[in-house]
């Protein structure tokens, strides 16, 4: 409080959000406003203010679930709960129904989802399946059997950790190896030509319109125009956690890299948007989720342990506002 005053100065509002990088003598902004040290369950709005994060409630009990997908658009979710998949249909009173899709998924490891066309392919890198909800041209995964193509001998895609669909072609990593379907047979890959090997084990795909990302656990490549590919550059010198990539309606992505959140747009132009604000390191395993609430978008990330954001704070006083019944 400034001596001689009654009340203590006014601070905000908060146009950049929070930020852990900066001194905590230098939180005033230059032209007005200025920097959250901390936020915690609140929102920053487009103005700069801060607003309570409303909380949630049970929408479905379950024993064990995790790998929660849902195409652009959100007509219906699939997840995994306890070895099963399901499909989530939200009714008109907000009631949560499911419906099971397949037995045997996800009880070691994650699942991954990929749109192709009106089908959705899932693995677990162990196995593989494919979800029809309404009738098409796309073939099933299961069941693929090996066949010759005028001088081709094509074998079935494999089971793999992470999986994407980009220009005609199922991608799907193997530890460090990104193997690719032929074009328009997503179930189907040149055993002698359809894979690409890298420095480490694949963490994600994500895949849009202007080609393909591909992160390890130390780096970030992004192949033009995707697979087979002319070139593939490194274009982040950090790579990001194991985790399914979001995808937008505007055709961009979204995935939570070891240094913050990385933002795409369809073309394959990207951004990370917490850097230069955020000093973190994110490990183990992520998920994110695109949130529109209130007039108000934004990219919410979940990390697993022992991810931190704490890397750049220096010593200040922290409190919680916790508001009465």
């Amino acid at each position: 409080m400034t001596p001689g005053s009654k009340k203590p100065p006014r601070i905000g509002p908060f146009p950049l959000g929070m930020d852990n990088r900066a001194p905590d003598f230098e939180l005033e902004l230059a032209d007005g406003g200025h920097l959250l040290r901390d936020a915690l369950n609140v929102d920053v709005t487009q103005r700069g203010s801060v607003k309570t994060r409303a909380g949630y409630t049970l929408a479905r009990a379950g024993q064990d679930c995790h790998s929660l997908w849902a195409p652009i658009g959100g007509a219906y979710g699939l997840y995994c709960d306890a070895g099963t998949i399901y499909r989530a249909d939200v009714g008109a009173t907000s009631a949560v129904t499911r419906t099971l899709v397949a037995l045997g998924f996800g009880m070691l490891t994650p699942v991954r989802y990929a749109q192709v066309n009106e089908a959705v392919y899932y693995s677990d890198s162990i196995a593989i399946g494919s979800y029809h909800p309404k009738p098409g041209p796309t073939p099933s995964w299961p069941g693929t059997v090996a066949r010759q193509v005028g001088d081709q001998a094509l074998t079935p895609m494999p089971a793999g950790s992470c999986i994407a669909h980009h220009a005609g072609r199922l991608l799907v990593a193997v530890g460090r190896v990104l193997v690719f379907s032929e074009p328009f047979m997503p179930n189907l890959r040149d055993l002698s030509s359809g894979y690409e090997m890298f420095p480490g084990d694949i963490t994600s795909v994500i895949a849009v319109e202007g080609g393909v990302f591909v992160t390890t656990d130390a780096q970030t490549f992004f192949a033009a125009g995707g697979f087979p590919a002319q070139t593939i550059t490194e274009v982040l010198a950090y790579g990001a956690p194991a985790q399914q990539p979001g995808y937008r309606k505007d055709g961009g992505a979204h995935w939570m890299s070891s240094e913050g959140v990385v933002s795409c747009s369809k073309a394959g132009e990207f951004e990370n948007l917490q850097e230069e604000h955020i000093a973190l390191s994110a490990t183990g395993a992520a998920a994110t989720l695109w949130r529109e609430a209130d007039g108000m978008t934004s990219i919410v990330a979940a990390l697993s342990s022992p991810s931190s954001t704490g890397a750049g704070v220096g010593s200040y006083a922290e409190a919680r506002i916790v508001k009465k019944e």
